[in-house]
C-alpha cells in the first residue's frame, strides 16, 4: 500500500470515529424547549468565542470558503464568560482576525432598532480604521462586517444571505473589495421550502440551528453539518453554566425593555403626527402639511410651533 493511500484511508477512518463520536455526543442533549436560544445575543457569544472550531464553519459558511482556506482564527475582544456585564455600553459583537489578513464583525441582532444599516456602516467602518501610525492605507485589512437578523430591511429584496460591496452603480465595477456587508436574514426561512438544495446548504443549516427553539429542531441542524454538531454540545454546556443563563437572562429583559422602548416611542410619535396634521388641515395650511413626509426641518419646525 502506498503512504499516500494509506494516509487518504487513515483521515478517513478519523473523520467516521469523529462522526460517531459526534452523534453520541448529539443523542446525550436533551428533548423539549430551549430557555435561551442562540439568537440570544448573549449565548451567541458565548459558544462561538468558546468553540473557534464552530466559529470557522460558521465562517466558511458565510464567505463561502473551503475548510483549507482558514489557517488561523484570533478572537479581538474577548469577555471573560459569566461576568455580569452593563447592558447599556457592552457590545457582544464578535470581532476576529481571520489568517492575519481579515477583520470580521459578527452580530446577532433580533430586533429591528430602526436604523441597522447606519449602524452596520459604523462598525464596519470603524473596523477598517485600524491602521496605525506610520503605516501605509495599502496595508488595510480587509474588513467585513456580518449581521445575523431577525428581520428584513425594508426596500431590499428578503433573501437569506445578501453581499454588499461599493461598486459603480452604471457598470457594477468593484470600486473596492476591502469593505464588505453581509447579512445572514433568519427571517426569510419561513418561506423556504425544505428541498435537496436546502439540505446541502450549509448556510440553511446555520441558520436553522439559530433559529431552533427546541432541543428537536436543534438536533436537526447539527446532524446536517459537523461544525454545528460541535457548536450543539457548547450550546448545551453553555446551558448549564448557572452564570452564563443569569447574563443571557439580563441580555433577554434588556433587549425586551428595549423593543418596548421602541414601541412606544413609534406610538407617541404616530400621535404627535396625528395631532399636527389635525391643526395644520383646521388652519388649511394645506402646502405646508404636503411637506411633511419630505422635509424633516419642516416638521420639527412645526412640531415646535405648536409645541406637540
Amino acid at each position: 500500500m502506498s503512504k499516500m493511500k494509506q494516509m487518504k484511508e487513515t483521515k478517513e477512518m478519523q473523520e467516521v470515529k469523529e462522526m460517531r463520536e459526534r452523534k453520541r455526543s448529539l443523542e446525550d442533549l436533551p428533548t423539549g424547549a430551549i430557555r435561551y436560544p442562540m439568537t440570544n445575543d448573549y449565548m451567541f457569544r458565548a459558544v462561538l468565542q468558546e468553540n473557534t472550531y464552530a466559529l470557522k464553519g460558521l465562517l466558511c459558511a458565510v464567505l463561502g470558503l473551503s475548510e483549507g482556506e482558514i489557517q488561523s482564527i484570533q478572537i479581538m475582544n474577548p469577555i471573560e464568560l459569566g461576568k455580569s456585564i452593563d447592558e447599556k455600553t457592552c457590545v457582544l459583537d464578535l470581532k476576529v482576525m481571520l489568517n492575519n489578513s481579515r477583520i470580521i464583525n459578527i452580530e446577532m441582532q433580533v430586533n429591528d432598532p430602526g436604523n441597522w444599516p447606519e449602524r452596520s456602516l459604523f462598525y464596519l467602518c470603524r473596523s477598517f480604521a485600524h491602521l496605525q501610525k506610520g503605516n501605509d492605507y495599502l496595508d488595510t485589512y480587509t474588513t467585513i462586517h456580518v449581521g445575523i437578523l431577525d428581520f428584513s430591511l425594508p426596500d431590499l429584496t428578503p433573501e437569506l444571505l445578501s453581499e454588499f460591496k461599493m461598486m459603480n452603480t452604471k457598470n457594477h465595477e468593484i470600486y473596492s473589495d476591502k469593505l464588505i456587508l453581509y447579512v445572514l436574514n433568519l427571517s426569510v426561512l419561513g418561506n423556504m421550502e425544505e428541498n435537496t438544495t436546502c439540505s446541502s446548504n450549509s448556510l440553511y443549516h446555520w441558520a436553522k440551528f439559530f433559529k431552533a427553539r427546541t432541543w428537536e429542531e436543534l438536533k436537526m441542524s447539527a446532524e446536517a453539518n459537523k461544525y454545528i454538531a460541535d457548536a450543539a454540545v457548547t450550546f448545551y454546556e453553555m446551558t448549564e453554566e448557572d452564570k452564563i443563563r443569569e447574563q443571557c437572562e439580563a441580555r433577554e429583559k434588556y433587549n425586551w425593555d428595549m423593543s418596548s422602548a421602541i414601541a412606544k416611542g413609534k406610538r407617541e410619535g404616530m400621535e404627535k403626527m396625528s395631532e399636527l396634521i389635525k391643526r395644520l388641515t383646521a388652519d388649511n395650511r394645506l402646502q405646508e402639511l404636503a411637506k411633511l413626509e419630505t422635509d424633516k426641518d419642516i416638521l420639527q419646525k412645526l412640531m415646535d410651533e405648536y409645541e406637540i
